[in-house]
């Protein structure tokens, strides 16, 4: 490993990513294999209430077209590749803190929603957790603006009522994005101050 990736925390050097490979070809995997948005995976809401409670963690791996499955696997594997060489027990944490955050939410705090899947929530999640940490690392103007655009753009598709870059075939859940996010905002303080 270089002196330079040391210095910067990145511990894995070019190892495989091996939880982030496998939670991406499990996604792909499950597309190829039940299709999209397959009934007895994806969250929904009366199947839950009725004890179905593994929809709270397969309805993340579903997708309700293959634009949705190549935009939030080809997102996780560049954002978890990123935050596994530094530290897979961050990627692991920002894992389930934002699946348990997106299902709070979902059920909490959209009670009208029915059925819902996807990845993207809980990827804000971790994209909060890579920016802090590259600012720990470089404290470079850019990632800065990343921040940014990464607390602009749930607010944008909130006011808009749609995701900003994707058009699937099940409607946008803005507020899902979000609440990843924060969910990945109240997981860095347990990080620790001087983490990375």
């Amino acid at each position: 490993m270089s002196l330079q990736a040391t210095a910067c925390g990145v511990r894995g050097g070019l190892a495989p990513p091996r939880i982030t490979l496998a939670l991406a070809l499990s996604a792909v995997a499950l597309y190829l294999v039940a299709g999209a948005a397959p009934p007895g995976w994806v969250f929904d809401r009366t199947a839950v209430a009725q004890g179905e409670w593994w929809r709270l963690v397969t309805g993340h791996l579903v997708h309700s077209d293959a634009e949705h499955l190549l935009w939030d696997v080809a997102a996780l594997v560049l954002i978890g590749w990123m935050l596994e060489r530094r530290d897979p027990r961050v990627l692991i944490g920002g894992l389930l803190a934002g699946a348990a955050a997106v299902d709070a939410w979902l059920w909490l705090g959209l009670p009208e929603l029915e059925r819902y899947c996807g990845l993207s929530g809980v990827l804000n999640t971790l994209m909060v957790l890579l920016v802090a940490q590259l600012w720990r690392e470089t404290r470079q103007p850019w990632v800065v603006i990343l921040a940014l655009v990464l607390l602009i753009k749930p607010i944008a598709e909130l006011h808009s009522g749609q995701a900003l870059l994707t058009h699937t075939a099940w409607p946008s859940v803005p507020s899902a994005h979000l609440a990843g996010l924060v969910a990945g905002l109240c997981v860095l303080p347990l990080r620790g101050p001087g983490a990375g």
